[in-house]
């Protein structure tokens, strides 16, 4: 098939989206689809995109310079174009004015389009700044969902808190696609030690986007629980947030008296983020919500037990492997939580042994692509609605 996909931006510091719709472009060229990677920018397109074979080509519309972030006359012919050469449109994401530019693009070249919503219909999303969402849902973004042939989430989470704002039954469920290959072997903690040294204590990871949503100050607290009790772990947060806020993190840090616990280590990427998972005893994020979160197989396919909550999408999928332990987003459940796994060594290799095998059969990439495949095949024999 050609499958075109459209995203505004390529910039991975735009977060999971981008590198989500990347990594699903990368391997369904990988098995003989024409790709086609449509934005206004091509900052982190892979390197071997368009000069290795089976690898998806990249068309640049050029910046964004209407207001908003809309397509301008000429992008639009470009967008229509495109679309009616290719047998269905990936649409990725719900908020940009652009994307339902392309949707009508879609339309004038008769071409279906499928619409990943990654995460941005959960309930928490559409509580934040509530009023205007569902405005839009029902103005200017309704063409965008109500002609979708095909609605994607990534897990039935998702999809059945994403069912309230659909119009039609047409959502499915599937994982991202998640790159195996630097998993072949569990990662080697050292290249971690020698960036950061050796950490005291046991460690808790905290590896995503320094954010409130995040709920940090969770981790905060439960550090504060833990020392009462007499367990004073590492606290390893890595990530890049503002720095407004990372400064007010840092200061209740210093203020409980944790300052020599947490480490702050900044953004952490490559084969050091992969040996930093390896390096950590447990991953801990209490979120308020989150989509797929590819932070979460990342640690476990590196053998590293994870904490979160039921505000992420995947949450049963990770607990149903027997190496997550979801609890409340609460600093009390995360100190026993913690507690219970960083005090059980044998309980603790157990976890991350069971998680990394769970992550390998859930997100074997070969399966996950045959779905991607009935997927794309069913919608492009449904017209846009």
């Amino acid at each position: 098939m050609k499958i075109l996909h459209y995203f505004p931006t390529t910039r991975l510091t735009e977060g999971g989206t981008v590198r989500a719709a990347l990594d699903l472009s990368t391997a369904l060229a990988r098995f003989g689809h024409e790709v086609v990677w449509l934005t206004t920018d091509d900052c982190d397109v892979p390197e071997q995109w368009g000069n290795e074979p089976n690898t998806p080509t990249v068309v640049l519309l050029g910046p964004l310079q209407k207001t908003g972030g809309r397509f301008s006359a000429n992008q639009v012919s470009m967008a229509t174009a495109a679309a009616a050469d290719a047998d269905v449109v990936h649409i990725h994401a719900m908020w940009m004015p652009s994307n339902v530019q392309m949707a009508t693009a879609c339309k004038r070249a008769g071409t279906p389009w499928v619409l990943s919503t990654h995460g941005m219909l959960d309930d928490w999303c559409m509580e934040q700044r509530g009023l205007k969402k569902r405005l839009y849902l029902a103005t200017y973004g309704k063409k965008l969902v109500h002609g979708a042939s095909t609605i994607l989430t990534t897990a039935e989470e998702e999809k059945r808190q994403a069912s309230r704002w659909l119009p039609h039954d047409n959502a499915v469920a599937i994982p991202l696609i998640v790159d195996l290959e630097p998993y072949a072997h569990v990662p080697n903690p050292i290249l971690a030690e020698e960036a950061f040294g050796a950490f005291p204590n046991k460690a808790v990871l905290f590896l995503s986007r320094v954010h409130p949503k995040k709920s940090i100050e969770t981790l905060i607290e439960t550090a504060s629980i833990l020392k009462e009790r007499g367990e004073t772990p590492s606290f390893l947060i890595a990530g890049t947030g503002e720095q407004q806020y990372i400064d007010m993190l840092q200061n209740a840090v210093d203020n409980q008296g944790l300052t020599k616990q947490f480490n702050f280590l900044g953004m952490v990427v490559g084969d050091t983020k992969l040996s930093l998972f390896a390096h950590a005893d447990v991953f801990a994020l209490p979120t308020q919500q989150e989509n797929f979160g590819l932070v979460y197989p990342e640690a476990m396919l590196c053998e590293t037990p994870v904490i979160t909550t039921k505000g992420t999408d995947i949450w049963r999928e990770l607990e149903s492997g027997g190496g997550a332990l979801i609890v409340d987003r609460d600093a009390v459940a995360f100190a026993d939580a913690i507690s219970s796994v960083l005090s059980n060594d044998e309980k603790r290799n157990e976890m991350g042994k069971a998680a990394r095998k769970h992550m390998l059969n859930w997100l074997d990439t070969g399966q996950v692509v045959k779905s991607y495949e009935a997927m794309y095949e069913k919608a492009a024999t449904v017209p846009a609605m």
